[in-house]
This record gives C-alpha cells, structure tokens and sequence, in this order.
C-alpha cells in the first residue's frame, strides 16, 4: 500500500512529525507534498473536497483523505496492526488511554510556550529567540513536571508515539537556557536517535525560515 503524506513546506511542524514518523516506524513506503500554507497559499482548494477537515498534516490513502495527526496515527495503526507491524501504540489499554491523553494535552495546551517558541527556531537555529515569558517559563515547567511523573511511573519505560511528541516538546526548549532533568534529556536523547525522527528532524527543507 502507498501513502501520500501532505505536509508543511517547511518540515518544521510537529504535528505533521507525528505523521511522518509513524509511517516510519510502520515501516512504510510514502510520498510527502508540501503545502506551503504559510507563504499565504492557504489548503490547496482541491483537497477541501477531499476531507471534510481541511489542513495538514493530512494522509490520502487511496481515496481515502484523512486529517488531524491523532486520527491518523491510529488510523495507521489499525490498518498496520501489530505483532505485523511495529506497534505506535501500548497494547494495554490503560497505557494506551495514557499515551492518547499525552498527546491531546500536548496539542491542546503549552499555547504560550508553542508562541514563543515555535517549532521552526528549532530547525532554523540561526534565527534569534527573545527569553521566554513567565508564562511560557510555567508551561515550560509544566512540561518537564509532566514528563517527571511519566518517567517516575514507568510510562517512559517501553516506547511509544506519544514520547515523540513530548520529545519535539521538549526539543523548543534547546533554544532557551533551560537546563533539562535527566529523565526528559533521556526522553529527548532517545528519540532523537531513532532513525524515523532523525529522517524528520534532518529533512531537506527552504534555506530560509517561515515568514
């Protein structure tokens, strides 16, 4: 089966990370397109017929268009199930639940750290940052309180798609001065040397930064 991952232009969001990684480590092979949404071009019109939720990252399958990186993780996972396939999610449903409300909160929360310090300056890291705010400093310090806890209770322990997630979290506050606990650095450290996030995080992108 072939996928066609549509994707920002720049290869510096996180979200369409998720994307691109669990097809990685699904072991499958895919094409990315880029929509180059922030040079103001906007979702290209003809994909708006094509998913009733119109953005990136956005998976087509065949005729199947799908958007939102949570929904297509799991759909990834339900049509490449394990012990087939590579597992991006724990087995158990209780881990399971764990790992889908990490990356909900990731997603819905941390708005002024995500502001100050978008995914780009980590990819571009020429462009200059202000210091954080003392609301992103507290986001900041949600961050890696929540990771604590997750490591302190063995939900760090055997890999999942969500520590991606709280990985590329973690990875904007290498622009800051923020020194990192052991365990996020592990978290951090770990998942970067995964080859499907060193793929993302080294793609070829635009020489310059978003606009």
């Amino acid at each position: 089966m072939h996928f066609t991952l549509f994707v920002d232009g720049y290869f510096c969001n996180p979200f369409d990370a998720t994307c691109y990684i669990a097809l990685e480590e699904k072991h499958q092979t895919f094409s990315t397109a880029r929509a180059l949404l922030r040079d103001g071009q906007g979702f290209p019109a003809a994909m708006h017929a094509r998913t009733p939720i119109a953005r990136v990252p956005a998976l087509a399958h065949g005729d199947f268009w799908l958007t939102e990186s949570m929904a297509i993780a799991e759909y990834l996972e339900d049509i490449l199930p394990p012990p087939e396939y590579p597992p991006l999610f724990p087995a158990d449903p209780r881990e399971r639940a764990r790992a889908r409300q990490v990356m909900a909160w990731l997603r819905f929360d941390l708005r002024t750290l995500r502001e100050e310090r978008p995914w780009w300056v980590t990819v571009y890291p020429a462009s200059p940052v202000e210091p954080l705010s003392r609301q992103a400093e507290r986001e900041a310090t949600e961050l890696l309180d929540v990771i604590a806890r997750l490591a302190q209770a063995g939900a760090l322990a055997t890999w999942n798609i969500a520590h991606v997630d709280l990985a590329l979290a973690l990875y904007r506050l290498t622009r800051t001065e923020v020194v990192l606990p052991p365990a996020a650095q592990r978290l951090l450290d770990d998942n970067l040397a995964r080859p499907s996030v060193k793929s993302y995080v080294e793609h070829p992108r635009p020489p310059n930064p978003p606009p």
